[in-house]
C-alpha cells in the first residue's frame, strides 16, 4: 500500500519522537477523520518491528468496533502481522500476541492486566476519551503497565481536546500527552485530494433544534439530553426537518444522509416519520443489536437504505464514503463531538463531489468553522460570530467583511480597491442563504442573472418512483437549460412547492398534482419571468430566485 505524503511524515514523526525523547513524554498524533489513523500507526509497528523483532505492541481502543477496524488495517497493511485480540465483547483472549489489539474495559480486569506481560509500545486510538483524572480505567492501565516496564506511548485522534480541559496536550500536571508529533489540517487534505469538502448552507429557521432560546440546563459540559429531547421531539419540529431536508438534500440527489440525533427516542421517531414520508430509512443506536447494525450499514453502504438515523454511535470509527449530506440535530457544546459527526462525511466517493452539512442544531454558529474551533479550557464553548445580515454566512469575530459576499460590516474599513461598485451592490442584493463550514477554500456563490429566453414544464419521476413537475429554462447563450423541480403531490415537498408557486404565479391558483402544474406553466402561467437567479450550492447550480418583467427580485 502507498503511503499518502501526510502519512509518511506522520510516521517519520513518531521514529524521531521515540528516539529523541524520554519514554514519560507521551506523543500524540491529530488528522482528520478519515485521514488514516489506523493506517499509519499499522506501518509504524511494522516499521519498528522490522528493525526490532522482539518488540511487542499494546494497541487500545474504548470500543468493540475500533478494536475490530484496528486488526482488520494492520492485517491490510501486513497480512503476516503477528496480532491478537483482547476484547469480551468478541469472545477473543489472545494475551500473548506479539501485538495486541485490546478492548479498554476488557484490559482493566485486574485478572487480565496482569495475564498480558509487559509492552514496549502503547498505541491509544481515539486518545481523547483519555480523562485527565488519575481515577480511571486508562490511567490504571497505563500506570501499571509503565511501573512493569518503561513504554512509549504515542495516542492517535481527529480531536486533540475535552471539553472541560482543553488540550489534552502540554506541560499541564492534567496533560497526559506531551505535545503534538505531527498534524495537519483539514484544508490541507482538502486541496491534496484526500478529502471530500463539506458544503454548508442556512436551513429553514422553523426546523432549527433552539438549544439556545430555552436556557437547558448542562450535564458535564454539555446540554441535558432529556431536556434536549424535549425540544427536537414537537410533531412540528420533526416534520419541519424532514421537510427541509426533502427540498434541500433528498430532491437535489443525496440518497446517503446520516441524521444525528438527541436520544434513542428521538432516532425512532425521525426514522419513522421519513419512513412515513416513503424514505428508505432506518435506526441504529447503543441498543440496535450487532447483527441488524450490521445488516442497516451494509445497506446503507451499498445504497439499499438512504437515510440512517442515530445517536452515539457513529460518531467515531465508522466509514462510510457514500454519506454524501449529514444532518446535525443535536445541539452540543462539545467541540469534539461536532467534529466528529462533520467527520463523518468527508471521506471520498467515486458517487459524490463534497458532502452536504445540514445544521439544525445551531453548531457551526456555536462553535465556528470546522479547522479553526477552539476548545474552552474550562467550560462549554461560547462563540460569538458575525452572521452576514445578506447572506446569512457565518464569519469569524473579527472579520471585517462577509467571508462569501463580502458585505462590509459596520464599523469595518471598507475594501473599495477589492471590488468594484457594481459587485458590491450585487452581493448586497444577494438573498441566497449560504454559510461556511469549513474557512479556507470557499468558492464565493455569488448569484448569476441570467435572462430567460423559453419555459416549458414536463412531469418526471424521481430515482424512487415519485412524479414530479420539471421546470425547463432556456438561457441565453448556455448550451444546456436550467431545471427547477416542484414537488406537487409529495407527502412533504408539496408545500415548498406551494410557497414557490405562490411567489411565481398565485394568480393561477394553485395545483396540487405535477400534471397540473406542467400545464398551467405550459399555458402562461410563468410568462412573467424574464431571467432567473442561479447559485451554485454544493456540485448544483440552483435556481433561487427570479426576476419578473416588471424589475421585481423574488427569492424562492
Amino acid at each position: 500500500m502507498k503511503l499518502r505524503y501526510y502519512q509518511r511524515d506522520a510516521i517519520d514523526s513518531l521514529h524521531h519522537w521515540f528516539a529523541t525523547r524520554p519514554a514519560e513524554d507521551h506523543a500524540l498524533i491529530a488528522l482528520p477523520t478519515a485521514a488514516g489513523k489506523t493506517i499509519i500507526f499499522s506501518h509504524f509497528i511494522k516499521e519498528v518491528l522490522a528493525k526490532d523483532p522482539t518488540a511487542r505492541f499494546l494497541v487500545m481502543a474504548h470500543r468493540k468496533e475500533l478494536v475490530e477496524q484496528a486488526e482488520t488495517k494492520l492485517k491490510m497493511v501486513w497480512p503476516e502481522a503477528p496480532v491478537g485480540v483482547l476484547a469480551a465483547g468478541m469472545k477473543r483472549y489472545e494475551i500473548d500476541s506479539q501485538i495486541l489489539v485490546a478492548s479498554r474495559d476488557t484490559l482493566a480486569s485486574p485478572k487480565r492486566l496482569d495475564a498480558v506481560g509487559s509492552f514496549d509500545y502503547m498505541i491509544i486510538d481515539e486518545a481523547h476519551n483519555v480523562p485527565p483524572s488519575s481515577h480511571t480505567r486508562y490511567k490504571k492501565i497505563i500506570t501499571t503497565l509503565s511501573d512493569r516496564k518503561p513504554m512509549n506511548v504515542m495516542g492517535c485522534t481527529a480531536t486533540p481536546y475535552r471539553m472541560g480541559q482543553g488540550y489534552i496536550y502540554g506541560n499541564r500536571k492534567d496533560h497526559f500527552f506531551k505535545d503534538l508529533s505531527y498534524s495537519v489540517s483539514i484544508p490541507d487534505l482538502i486541496r491534496s485530494g484526500f478529502l471530500c469538502r463539506l458544503s454548508a448552507y442556512a436551513v429553514n429557521e422553523h426546523a432549527i433544534i433552539d438549544a439556545g432560546s430555552v436556557g437547558l440546563k448542562f450535564k458535564n459540559g454539555d446540554f441535558k439530553e432529556r431536556e434536549l429531547e424535549k425540544i427536537a421531539m414537537v410533531d412540528t419540529t420533526i416534520i419541519e426537518v424532514v421537510n427541509d431536508w426533502i427540498d434541500n438534500a433528498y430532491t437535489k440527489g443525496r440518497t446517503a444522509t446520516v441524521f444525528f440525533c438527541v436520544s434513542v427516542l428521538h432516532a425512532e421517531k425521525m426514522t419513522q416519520c421519513l419512513k412515513t414520508y416513503g424514505i428508505m430509512a432506518e435506526c441504529v443506536t447503543g441498543e440496535t443489536p450487532k447483527e441488524k447494525r450490521e445488516d442497516v450499514l451494509e445497506k446503507f453502504n451499498n445504497g439499499s437504505i438512504h437515510a440512517i438515523c442515530n445517536v452515539g454511535v457513529l460518531t467515531e470509527g465508522w466509514d462510510a464514503p457514500r454519506a454524501d449530506c449529514i444532518a446535525l440535530l443535536r445541539p452540543t457544546q462539545s467541540v469534539g463531538l461536532f467534529v466528529q459527526m462533520c467527520g463523518r462525511g468527508m471521506r471520498l466517493h467515486e458517487d459524490k463531489d463534497n458532502c452536504l452539512l445540514l445544521d439544525y442544531g445551531e453548531n457551526v454558529a456555536r462553535h465556528g468553522c470546522l479547522d479553526e474551533v477552539q476548545p474552552d479550557q474550562s467550560a462549554p464553548a461560547k462563540y460569538h460570530p458575525k452572521i452576514c445580515s445578506s447572506c446569512k454566512a457565518i464569519n469569524l469575530p473579527a472579520a471585517k467583511k462577509c467571508i462569501e459576499c463580502d458585505q462590509v460590516f459596520e464599523g469595518a474599513k471598507k475594501f473599495e480597491e477589492l471590488e468594484t461598485r457594481k459587485e458590491k451592490e450585487a452581493a448586497k442584493r444577494t438573498k441566497a442563504e449560504r454559510q461556511a463550514v469549513l474557512s479556507d477554500e470557499r468558492e464565493k456563490a455569488k448569484p448569476r442573472y441570467k435572462p430567460v429566453t423559453d419555459i416549458y414544464a414536463t412531469v418526471t419521476k424521481s430515482h424512487n418512483g415519485s412524479e414530479y413537475c420539471q421546470v425547463i429554462f432556456t438561457v441565453k447563450n448556455e448550451f444546456f437549460p436550467k431545471k427547477m423541480p416542484l414537488m406537487f403531490g409529495h407527502p412533504t415537498a408539496h408545500n415548498m412547492a406551494v410557497r414557490k408557486w405562490k411567489k411565481i404565479a398565485e394568480k393561477w391558483g394553485s395545483p396540487n398534482q405535477p400534471w397540473m402544474a406542467a400545464e398551467l406553466i405550459n399555458s402562461g402561467a410563468f410568462e412573467n419571468i424574464a431571467e432567473i437567479v442561479l447559485q451554485k450550492q454544493g456540485k448544483y447550480e440552483n435556481v433561487i430566485g427570479i426576476r419578473t418583467k416588471n424589475n421585481e427580485e423574488i427569492l424562492l
